[in-house]
């Protein structure tokens, strides 16, 4: 039960940290391209909206990151995002026969994409790209920035997206078009996966859409993803190219593609690159920030090969499917690779949480290794997928370990696993969304949850929660979290009618929901889901 005395003490707005409901998140898509003097960074698309933010990546996330800061007008950080440095890309090449590694490296690449999501409300002056901090990412960690874009620019680029965007909707001959295969609730509270075709010509379209059925069947059929089918959506982009095929450099074939896929990118057989920002402008065009979680581009060719990265690519090779199984598992999961080989380190506790440096019992997966299960544990003393602690893992032969004997994030056509699965069922649980119905007088106030204890203890990440209330009405929305000081409400929704939302960015603790009647009564539908603890 909440201590109404102590809120009544603690009750103050964080300006800087609320989320309001008319509009004011912005998305920004960002070009990254190497000049004379450094990295070049300009913002090639934004638009507004109440979408979710984008979660942070841990502050000792492995490799390089930027940090992407909203500022007010007196420079005072509001919000800071750390986001992947897109110049930096691992490598990796499998075996089509035995589906083990064949090749794990980093590359550099010279130009590249990235987008965010960041606050965007009558507070914020301007969006900052700083460099990586010397220590964990936090709000105090600020340097001079390495690109600076004021409201004035990014308004102007929102105005000219939406003009953009305009423009192509209206046209006689759509360039892309979507459609929704599986629907099971709306983006903000789903994981949105998009297959899009590349290398197919108008007059493939139907050929298209048959092998976007025969992928998008096959990712569905994993076990892993047919269990948390409730928690996704699936959308197929057309798309036409000018020819059919995929380019292979290595054999001197070059085709005119919507999205330049080839073969044989950084001199490497197997790895099947596409144009990323080609890929986001296409995608982007027929889908919001909330619907396009994951993407995945299809070629129009059964060369073996793909690769991951923020956008994951598959041939129609039927091998190929293992490889963007494999890639997605970073992607959308967060899993680390489970092999050995590549760049290699293991000075602190890796973010993942498939791999450790800690060889007792007291692992992070500890609680899923058997009494009787050898810690460490030897390779083919127990049967695969026995849980234990195996050495060798995210690139290293010793120091690090691995969960399981073999899996798909070691060899590809492996099973998932026990500790793989639960952290996929983790990621898909924060879309899992919780449902309060109730009565508001006029000036009445409610809570969510309703039950005991009157709050809920939730992790780090994104908080959603949709309001929705009768019409004529005046609902307004707000998010409170437990600080040493008491409740204090950190994100707020307060538009004119009883339809509000909040997309809040938190840290793990304790948090309650209201729902106040500014004007009017009648049944309101409070719909949240949080990060699980």
């Amino acid at each position: 039960m909440k201590l109404l005395t102590s809120l009544s003490l603690t009750l103050v707005a964080m300006a800087s940290l609320t989320v309001a409901a008319q509009a004011q998140n912005i998305s920004l898509r960002v070009s990254v391209s190497e000049g004379r003097s450094g990295v070049n960074f300009a913002p090639i698309h934004a638009e507004v909206g109440d979408f979710a933010l984008t979660p942070s990546l841990p502050g000792h996330a492995p490799g390089q990151q930027w940090r992407v800061v909203a500022r007010n007008a007196a420079g005072t950080v509001l919000h800071e995002v750390a986001v992947k440095n897109t110049q930096q890309r691992h490598i990796e090449v499998f075996n089509p026969k035995t589906g083990a590694i064949d090749m794990s490296r980093q590359v550099k690449q010279a130009d590249g994409v990235f987008e965010v999501s960041l606050p965007f409300n009558a507070d914020i002056a301007s969006v900052d790209v700083l460099a990586p901090a010397s220590t964990n990412v936090g709000i105090k960690a600020v340097t001079a920035p390495l690109a600076k874009f004021d409201r004035a620019s990014l308004e102007k680029k929102v105005g000219a997206s939406k003009m953009m965007r305009s423009q192509s909707m209206a046209a006689a001959a759509p360039a892309a078009t979507v459609t929704t295969v599986v629907n099971t609730g709306p983006s903000n509270a789903r994981m949105d996966y998009v297959f899009i075709g590349d290398g197919y010509t108008a007059a493939e379209m139907g050929k298209w859409q048959a092998d976007a059925k025969k992928v998008i069947d096959g990712f569905m059929a994993d076990p892993l993803f047919a269990a948390n089918r409730a928690n996704m959506n699936v959308r197929r982009v057309d798309i036409a190219s000018n020819q059919s095929g995929v380019d292979e450099i290595d054999k001197g074939i070059y085709r005119d593609t919507a999205m330049d896929g080839e073969f044989y990118c950084y001199n490497i057989e197997r790895l099947l690159c596409v144009n990323e920002t080609k890929v986001y402008n296409i995608v982007g065009s027929v889908l919001g920030p909330d619907q396009r979680d994951v993407i995945v581009v299809i070629s129009n060719s059964t060369r073996y090969g793909g690769s991951g990265g923020a956008i994951a690519t598959a041939s129609m090779n039927t091998s190929s499917v293992e490889v963007a199984l494999h890639e997605i598992g970073h992607t959308a999961f967060a899993l680390a690779d489970e092999y050995e080989g590549g760049t290699c380190g293991i000075s602190s506790e890796p973010t993942e949480g498939n791999v450790s440096i800690n060889r007792t019992r007291n692992v992070k997966w500890g609680s899923k290794i058997a009494a009787a299960t050898p810690v460490p544990t030897t390779v083919g003393s127990v049967a695969n997928g026995t849980v234990g602690v195996f050495q060798g893992g995210r690139y290293c032969s010793n120091g690090i370990y691995r969960p399981t004997e073999n899996s798909r994030m070691r060899t590809l056509g492996y099973p998932w696993h026990a500790v793989n699965e639960g952290l996929v069922k983790t990621v898909f649980g924060k879309y899992t969304a919780v449902t309060q119905t109730g009565t508001l007088s006029s000036g009445g106030i409610a809570y969510a949850p309703n039950t005991s204890p009157g709050y809920i203890q939730a992790g780090n990440g994104t908080y959603n929660v949709q309001l929705t209330g009768p019409a004529g009405t005046d609902f307004d929305l707000s998010l409170y979290k437990s600080l040493s000081t008491g409740w204090s409400k950190v994100a707020v929704s307060r538009g004119n009618t009883s339809s509000e939302s909040i997309n809040y960015v938190g840290t793990a603790g304790y948090y309650y929901i209201e729902v106040k009647s500014y004007s009017g009564s009648g049944s309101y539908t409070v719909k949240y889901s949080v990060p699980p603890k």
